[in-house]
């Protein structure tokens, strides 16, 4: 029963923890700084009419947060544009991603109930019952989420192709990077530092926890 509980709180902590995070990093400042990083100072996209379209780094940034928008649930309707132009395909698949984003955003309040009713029957046995579940899932979380991360230090590309698949089976995720405006709105280096920020934000949330219920650890009976 223990190791069922503990694996419980685990995945409830991971659920909403993730979750939040990828929200909380989608926004315009995150793409701002990971372009900066790459040293991306515009992208050339397709125009309506099919020609290229050079666009400097505040309307890259724009479309973005558009798309953003539209995916977290902040906008009803998906974006228009009148420089740029997205296919259906692509309109098709941010229309998936909004799904994913609503389902995913059900995952915190849920992840969040599991973890405290772990807790409640797990404070039955006492107080360092409850804390120890507190540390050791706060620690397991983290390592997971740290392991993920190494595998994708030296394979992003099958990790990532991995992700699509699964939560997209359509398979609309895949574009030609030499056609496609989402390809060029959302290249590698986006992915990669995204990924390594929720990652990252994640892991020091768990150690803060678990930081925390080693010290109440210490003073509990």
């Amino acid at each position: 029963m223990k190791k069922i509980a503990l694996a419980l709180f685990v995945l409830g902590f991971a659920v909403a923890g993730l979750v939040v995070f990828a929200l909380l990093w989608s926004g315009t400042g995150p793409y701002a700084d990971l372009a900066r990083d790459n040293r991306v100072a515009g992208a050339t996209f397709i125009g309506p009419s099919g020609t290229p379209t050079p666009l400097d780094l505040g309307a890259v940034i724009e479309i973005h947060r558009q798309w953003s928008a539209y995916v977290t649930g902040a906008s009803a309707d998906a974006p228009t544009f009148t420089t740029v132009r997205f296919t259906d395909d692509e309109y098709g698949h941010m229309a998936d991603v909004r799904r994913v984003f609503d389902a995913a955003r059900l995952g915190v309040p849920v992840g969040l109930f599991v973890m405290i009713v772990r807790l409640q029957r797990a404070r039955v046995a006492g107080s360092r019952a409850m804390w120890s579940l507190a540390r050791d899932g706060a620690l397991i979380g983290s390592a997971l989420v740290a392991l993920i991360g190494l595998v994708a230090v030296v394979a992003f590309e099958p990790l990532f192709l991995a992700f699509h698949y699964v939560f997209f089976p359509q398979g609309n995720f895949l574009f030609d990077p030499a056609t496609s405006n989402l390809v060029r709105l959302y290249p590698e280096w986006y992915w990669e530092g995204i990924s390594l920020r929720v990652g990252l934000s994640f892991i020091a949330l768990a150690l803060g926890v678990a930081a925390l219920a080693e010290l109440r650890l210490r003073g509990a009976k």
